[in-house]
C-alpha cells in the first residue's frame, strides 16, 4: 500500500500546468526579481560558506551503483607544442563519476509513479538511455539556482548534535524550528535542513552507516513546502528525506521525492554539509542567507554535481 494520505497530497500539492504546459522549471518559478532582491540583502557581514563535499576518490559512495568520483590526468608534463621554450608544459585530466555521487541536486526527471514525470510527461516517452528528453537537470541549470535561502536547525531544536537514525522530521517540527530560530520562510525561498546526518561520515567516517537509515523529512513535509511556496528543498543527508525499514520496503519508496519532484516540480539537494553554516546561524542568531547553487547544464542529466554556496 501507499503510504496513507498519499494520492490526497498528491492531488492537492500537483502543480501539473501552474505555469504552463511547457514548464520544465517547476518550483523554481517561484524565484523572480523581488525574491532575488531579498536573497543579496540578506548579505550584510560578508561571511562565505562552502556547503559542498569534496568530490574524490573518498566520497560517501559505498562503490554500489554510485561510485565516487576517480580524476585521472590525461596530460602530464607535456610540452606546450613546437616553439614553446624549454621546460614549458601542460597539464590536462577528465573526471568520471555518477551525477549523483556527491553533494547535488536531482532533476525533475529524477523519479516517477504512475508512469508520468512533472507536468503530466509520459515517462516512457521522457526518458532514454540517453538522458531526459524533458525534464532533465539542464532546465534547472538554466538560469540556475539562487535565491534566499533558509537553514532550519532541527537538531538544535531537539538540543542533540544529530538526530536519531529513525527520526522523522514532521511539519510541526519545522515550524517550531522557525519560531525557536525567529525565522520565516517564504515565497522563492530555499529551505536547508540540518539533521546532524552529515557528522556520519565527515567526523566518523563512516559511510555504511551515512548511506543507510537516516533521519529526515516525513513525506507529510510535502504540504508544508507547498504552502510556504519554496522554491527548493535540500538537506545534510544522502535523501532528505528519512530512510527506515518502513519506507524503504512500502510499495513507495522515497515517497517525499515522488511529491517533491513528480507532483510539485520542487527540486531537491541531497548531501549538502551544513556544519559550519548552522554553527555560524546559532552564534549570530541568523538563519537567512544568499545562496548560490546552481547545476551543471548537463543535457538530460537526471541529476547534476553542485559546489553551493551560501553568503552570509
Amino acid at each position: 500500500m501507499r503510504p496513507a494520505n498519499f494520492d490526497h497530497l498528491a492531488d492537492k500539492l500537483r502543480n501539473w500546468g501552474r505555469w504552463g504546459e511547457a514548464d520544465q522549471r517547476g518550483a523554481l518559478n517561484h524565484i523572480g526579481p523581488e525574491t532575488l532582491r531579498n536573497a543579496a540583502a540578506e548579505v550584510r557581514h560578508g561571511k562565505l560558506f562552502n556547503l559542498g563535499l569534496r568530490f574524490d576518490r573518498n566520497g560517501p559512495q559505498l562503490g554500489r551503483k554510485r561510485f565516487n568520483p576517480m580524476v585521472y590526468a590525461t596530460d602530464l608534463f607535456t610540452p606546450m607544442g613546437p616553439g614553446a621554450a624549454p621546460g614549458v608544459c601542460f597539464s590536462d585530466d577528465v573526471i568520471h563519476m555518477p551525477l549523483q555521487c556527491s553533494t547535488q541536486w536531482d532533476a525533475l526527471g529524477h523519479v516517477h509513479y504512475d508512469g508520468q514525470l512533472y507536468n503530466g510527461c509520459n515517462a516512457r516517452e521522457c526518458l532514454t538511455e540517453n538522458g531526459a528528453l524533458k525534464m532533465g537537470i539542464n532546465h534547472l541549470a538554466a538560469p540556475g539556482i539562487v535565491s534566499r535561502g533558509v537553514l532550519v536547525d532541527v537538531a538544535r531544536l531537539k538540543g542533540v548534535e544529530r538526530l536519531p537514525l529513525d527520526y522523522a522530521i514532521t511539519a510541526d517540527d519545522l515550524n517550531a524550528a522557525c519560531e525557536k530560530q525567529g525565522t520565516s520562510v517564504g515565497t522563492g525561498d530555499i529551505l536547508l535542513v540540518h539533521t546532524g546526518h552529515m557528522l556520519r561520515f565527515t567526523a566518523d567516517g563512516d559511510r555504511d552507516s551515512f548511506m543507510g537509515m537516516q533521519p529526515g523529512l516525513s513525506y507529510t513535509c510535502a504540504e508544508w513546502a507547498y504552502e510556504k511556496s519554496l522554491a527548493a528543498v535540500a538537506a545534510d543527508n544522502m535523501a532528505v528525506e528519512i530512510l527506515d525499514v518502513e519506507s524503504t520496503g512500502s510499495e513507495m519508496p522515497l515517497p517525499f521525492h515522488m511529491l517533491a519532484l513528480r507532483d510539485m516540480g520542487l527540486p531537491l539537494g541531497e548531501m549538502f554539509n551544513l556544519e559550519a553554516l548552522a554553527a555560524d546561524c546559532a552564534a549570530d542568531g541568523r538563519y537567512s542567507f544568499l545562496l548560490a547553487a546552481p547545476p551543471l547544464e548537463v543535457t538530460g542529466g537526471f541529476g547534476s554535481p553542485v559546489n553551493p554556496q551560501a553568503l552570509k
